[in-house]
This record gives structure tokens, C-alpha cells and sequence, in this order.
């Protein structure tokens, strides 16, 4: 009798254990991307970090490109891939990560990486760049309503006058035909901002 009341203690208990190791290896593990999405400049290398709520989970992933170059498939813990657009405006890489622990995969969780053209290739335009430095900087003579015949909220006018207008920003602020004329000298940024207009073929938008 006694035997007989071991044996299905021990049988008990090794229903439970068993019970116990089956649900363990049922959880299904929950993934977690840091960050949920991220903007990078085209050349720069992706950062995102992946974790679980489950011990020695791996992650794998996919991934959709459009517009850029450099988004593989692959796996491990942190996703750091180069990615370059493939023209001049901006691309997506958008990778769907699966986690997986002890034979059990969990729902994947998705991260969308922007790529934005770096400032070097990204063209000036008078509408985005050129008409408010210009705003800004030579009212109100040179706008609509102000006192000088040329208005560089025009851009057939500027566009007309840009080499004059370059010159003369770049004179000493003591020089006679500074522009513009008792204010401040551009930074060396705007500056570098119209002539790079210029190199890049004086496009209105």
C-alpha cells in the first residue's frame, strides 16, 4: 500500500512538472525595438536595439526598401546596416522582427527607418532656401512694398541678380554697396547656401 502511495505521489508530481515545463515552453516571447522608428541622414548606419520579455530569446528579421539600398535580411540582437538612397528625395527600410525562445516564435513587431538625403546632396531651391534667407535678412527694401526697385521675394528678379547679389554680401561691412546695407554680414553658411544655389542650377522648387 505504501508503494502503491509513492509511486502515484511520484507520478503527481511528475505531472506537474511536466505541466510546468509545457506552459514555460508555450510562452510565446514579446519583442521590444529601441527605437520604434528612426530617421537617418543617407550614408549613416541604422541603431536599433532588440529585447525581450523571455531569457535567451534571438530575433531574426525581413525587410521592405523602397528608395534605398542596403537593408538585408539576418538576425541577432541589434539591427546597425548602412543605408543610401537610391535617388534624391527620401526612402523607407521597413523590418519586421520575429522573436523566438525555446521553439516558440512570437508576433513580430515592425520599425521603419526613414533615410533623408544628406545636406551635400540635397539641391537649393529658391522656394525653400533661398526666398526666406533673402526675406529675412534684406527687408523691407528688397521685398514687395519696399523702397528698392528689385525684390527678392521675386524670383525671376533674384535669380536675375543673384551674382550681384553674392558679391555684395560678401563685401566688408565698411565697404561701399555692403549688402545689406546697414545690417549684419550673412554667416558664412547662408552664403555657402547661394552659392550652392548657383552650382546647383538656380532651381525655383
Amino acid at each position: 500500500m505504501k508503494t502503491r502511495i509513492l509511486i502515484l505521489m511520484l507520478f503527481s508530481s511528475f505531472l506537474v512538472l511536466n505541466s510546468c515545463t509545457e506552459d514555460e515552453e508555450a510562452t510565446a516571447p514579446v519583442a521590444t525595438a529601441t527605437p520604434t522608428s528612426q530617421t537617418i541622414t543617407s550614408g549613416a548606419a541604422t541603431s536599433i536595439s532588440l529585447t525581450s520579455s523571455v531569457a535567451a530569446t534571438t530575433f531574426s528579421w525581413t525587410v521592405v526598401q523602397a528608395g534605398v539600398t542596403g537593408a538585408t535580411s539576418g538576425s541577432g540582437s541589434s539591427i546597425a546596416q548602412t543605408l543610401t538612397i537610391t535617388g534624391t528625395t527620401s526612402g523607407t527600410a521597413t523590418y519586421s522582427i520575429t522573436p523566438t525562445a525555446n521553439g516558440t516564435s512570437g508576433s513580430p513587431v515592425s520599425v521603419t527607418v526613414t533615410v533623408n538625403p544628406a545636406a551635400s546632396s540635397a539641391k537649393v531651391t529658391y522656394n525653400a532656401n533661398i526666398k526666406t534667407l533673402l526675406a529675412s535678412s534684406c527687408t523691407p527694401c528688397h521685398l514687395t512694398g519696399g523702397t528698392h526697385a528689385s525684390k527678392w521675394d521675386d524670383y525671376q528678379t533674384t535669380k536675375s541678380k543673384i551674382s550681384g547679389i553674392l558679391d555684395r554680401v560678401q563685401r566688408e561691412t565698411t565697404a561701399t554697396g555692403f549688402m545689406p546695407a546697414g545690417g549684419s554680414k550673412l554667416s558664412a553658411e547662408n552664403i555657402a547656401l547661394l552659392k550652392k544655389w548657383v552650382d546647383d542650377g538656380l532651381l525655383e522648387k
